[in-house]
């Protein structure tokens, strides 16, 4: 088949991979160069782990885990830093509850750490005494950056035309076809088309009213200022604050310091008028939670970056084909949780949209969950 791919983010860039090295004619779209900085897929760290609260997140996650050591395989590199996760918060959150029940469930080894213990074991970090840290030696982080121009480079050593620089107005379905008209002018047929455009999936789908909400977020990097090897990935885990709503990361090996974040979600934003400077009361809440937490670190920062989540609701991802249409497959709403599953959900696009399956029921990922109105308007999903 003939088979476009709009989006060559984290997992527009692994349907590329697969879809190529399946025998597919893939041609790629990217309205930036592959691994900008200017949508949800770039940057030096993103979390994986392999128990949620949620059962159906755990299961996909154990599908996830190989491909992404099979990515490493064919890259030959280094894209998954094994440094073990801590899970932690007050005994008694729902979120501390349900991740120990899943980890149970999914008969992972992990180990339930009282304050004392974890402090003793992970010396970079504070905790309070009303507080339980799950630790789960699986979890660690992916180079998320390199990860992008790894599929990508394998799709293209496959056979993929990949097309930088490139933005799509308008994916038009036309009979059994589907007619991909680019910014500079090009109109082409395509058997299929997989849209994973992130932040602009909204915008070149303006009539299906998707109800995506894309917010600005913030991240942070904090100078050490002693005892630089607690922080090392041999010594630091990555780590999650359920209560406090943080996370971070041990020292990446590429930019100084350590990066904090909070999982909450900022301004809602246009993705093409993004304020990419970190506000500054931003920073002044991180280093206020860090001088307390990892009180070894500096509030001097070392870097910052701006970065968008492209949010549904519930956090679910949308993963199926537009109303009218099998040949139009949209994946979306990762929902700043999502980077870890992006190889899984790139394969998943690549069979379904080429008349595969997938074994697991991911039914609550259809599209007539999202919309304000289950029916295009027209017959063109038109660009911005």
């Amino acid at each position: 088949m003939r088979v476009a791919v709009v989006g060559i983010g984290g997992t527009g860039s692994a349907a590329a991979r697969y879809l190529a090295s399946a025998g597919h004619e893939v041609v790629g779209y990217e309205q930036f160069r592959v691994g900008h900085n200017q949508g949800s897929s770039h940057g030096e760290s993103r979390i994986i782990r392999y128990t949620y609260p949620d059962a159906l997140f755990t299961a996909m996650m154990a599908d996830a885990y190989p491909l992404w050591a099979e990515l490493e395989r064919e890259a030959g590199e280094e894209l998954f830093v094994r440094c073990g996760g801590l899970y932690f918060g007050r005994y008694d959150d729902p979120s501390v509850i349900a991740t120990e029940r899943a980890l149970v469930g999914a008969g992972l080894i992990y180990d339930r750490l009282p304050p004392g213990e974890a402090q003793d074991r992970f010396p970079a970090f504070r905790f309070r005494p009303d507080e339980i840290c799950l630790y789960q030696r699986e979890s660690g982080f992916l180079r998320a950056g390199r990860c992008v121009a790894a599929n990508a480079e394998l799709a293209c050593a496959y056979g993929a035309d990949i097309r930088e620089e490139t933005a799509v107005a308008e994916v038009v379905p036309h009979g059994d076809d589907v007619i991909v008209v680019a910014d500079v002018g090009s109109a082409e047929r395509y058997d299929r088309v997989i849209v994973t455009a992130g932040a602009w999936i909204s915008q070149l789908f303006a009539g299906l009213n998707l109800r995506l909400r894309v917010t600005r977020q913030q991240i942070t990097y904090l100078q050490i200022a002693r005892n630089a090897d607690w922080f090392l990935p041999s010594q630091c885990p990555v780590w999650i604050d359920a209560t406090g709503l943080y996370y971070g990361f041990p020292r990446d090996g590429r930019i100084p310091g350590i990066k904090f974040a909070a999982h909450t979600q900022g301004d809602q934003v246009h993705p093409d008028h993004v304020p990419r400077d970190v506000d500054t009361d931003y920073i002044a809440q991180n280093i206020e939670y860090a001088s307390w937490r990892m009180p070894d670190l500096d509030p001097a920062v070392t870097a910052s970056q701006v970065c968008l989540y492209t949010n549904t609701a519930n956090e679910d991802f949308i993963l199926d084909h537009i109303p009218g249409s099998n040949n139009i497959w949209l994946v979306s709403g990762c929902s700043g949780h999502g980077f870890k599953f992006t190889v899984l959900l790139g394969k998943i696009a690549a069979e379904l949209a080429t008349g595969g399956s997938y074994e697991r029921d991911i039914s609550r990922f259809q599209l007539s969950n999202f919309l304000l109105s289950n029916t295009l308007t027209g017959d063109t999903a038109s660009a911005r």
